[in-house]
């Protein structure tokens, strides 16, 4: 893998950038956080005629014709702006759709792609063969045309129109694209901004459910869901670590204490090179991640990404507020927005444990019982 952008993805990057940077300042970022402001169809709109939607879909279907880690690029400059957007759910719901060749998956990609309506995914965490065991049941059920069940903690469950999730068929594994008119949505205030709800359905017709994959099927593609969503999920990390570790270099390069920036006092060199070494290769692992699964459909080096990323978060955080001191208290001055973020990120998709027992079963061994 090349660490640098291809010229396509410096374009994206550089573009995104600007435009968040431009549609996004803190006043917006901080109504946002209060409640005061929140994404509507005009967000949307503007995403799509960006052409930020359905990157890795076909342009055959309405998509962009790009791969992951173009659609990578985007994700990763709205961490860097703070910007809870529905760019990686979109794009994840993209590539994921994209697997079925029906016209109604032409349709869901085009409304996608142009901004019509909004998609979300389900970030249930899963682990490999619970299905099998009977110990992990899909979250809804379909039976006689009828859905019931709980979709939980679904990032911008406010406002999405649809999610993708696992179903039970009249018993037997699916995934689908569900319609969430219906749905009763309870709001879930999360550090991440992102609009989560439990979406509650009680016996809802399900004639508009678009089932993707059946069976064996529908279990590979909630692996590849689940690995996308903890995917994209590092991606945008790594771009709320690459903004702090700026602005904590621009802080203590500023703050003078004793007569001189404290950057010239020799710990806390000692701890900026540390923040950079945690911000750096999070970056790194998580794009060397996203490619192999792209080139080699290779799950593995996403929690090991992971893995690391839970570990790199706390460290950075740690750091970034004590070279802050008091300031990065504050809510008067936005590190916290992205502080804040990095903790959830840290934790979305599965905790350390989990990861060490992903990483395990991906080379078919399994963790130790507890105490030996």
């Amino acid at each position: 893998m090349r660490f640098r952008d291809s010229e396509t993805q410096k374009l994206l990057r550089d573009t995104a950038r600007a435009y968040l940077r431009d549609k996004y300042p803190w006043k917006r970022l901080y109504a946002l956080e209060r409640g005061d402001s929140r994404f509507g169809e005009a967000d949307l709109k503007a995403f799509a005629e960006m052409g930020w939607l359905g990157l890795p879909a076909p342009e055959s279907r309405g998509g962009g014709g790009l791969t992951l880690l173009e659609a990578a690029v985007v994700v990763d400059e709205c961490g860097y702006a703070a910007v809870p957007a529905p760019i990686a759910a979109g794009n994840v719901a993209a590539d994921l759709i994209s697997t079925s060749s029906s016209r109604e998956a032409d349709q869901h990609l085009a409304d996608l792609a142009a901004g019509r309506r909004l998609y979300t995914v389900s970030e249930a965490t899963r682990r490999r063969g619970r299905a099998a065991a009977g110990d992990s049941p899909a979250p809804l059920s379909l039976a006689g045309g009828r859905l019931s069940g709980v979709l939980p903690l679904i990032p911008f469950g406010e406002q999405a129109d649809l999610a993708l999730a696992p179903v039970a068929v009249e018993g037997a594994p699916a995934f689908a694209v569900v319609p969430l008119e219906a749905a009763r949505r309870e709001p879930v205030q999360m550090l991440d901004r992102q609009g989560y709800c439990n979406l509650q359905f009680e016996d809802v017709d399900a004639a508009a459910l678009l089932v993707l994959a059946r069976d064996g099927e529908a279990e590979a593609l909630h692996e590849r869901c689940d690995a996308l969503n903890t995917a994209f999920s590092l991606i945008e990390l790594a771009g709320l670590m690459q903004r702090v570790l700026e602005m904590t270099g621009e802080y203590i390069s500023n703050r003078v204490q004793f007569g001189q920036p404290i950057a010239k006092f020799q710990a806390a060199r000692h701890h900026a090179a540390d923040l950079l070494m945690q911000a750096e290769t999070s970056r790194w692992t998580a794009y060397h991640a996203l490619w192999s699964f792209q080139t080699n459909a290779d799950s593995r080096e996403i929690w090991l990404a992971k893995h690391w990323a839970i570990r790199a978060a706390k460290s950075a955080f740690e750091i970034t507020h004590l070279l802050h001191g008091g300031i990065g208290v504050g809510l008067e001055y936005p590190l916290h927005l992205y502080t804040q973020a990095m903790a959830a990120f840290a934790v979305r998709n599965g905790t350390l444990n989990e990861m060490v027992t992903r990483t395990l079963e991906s080379i078919d061994l399994r963790a130790a019982p507890a105490g030996r």
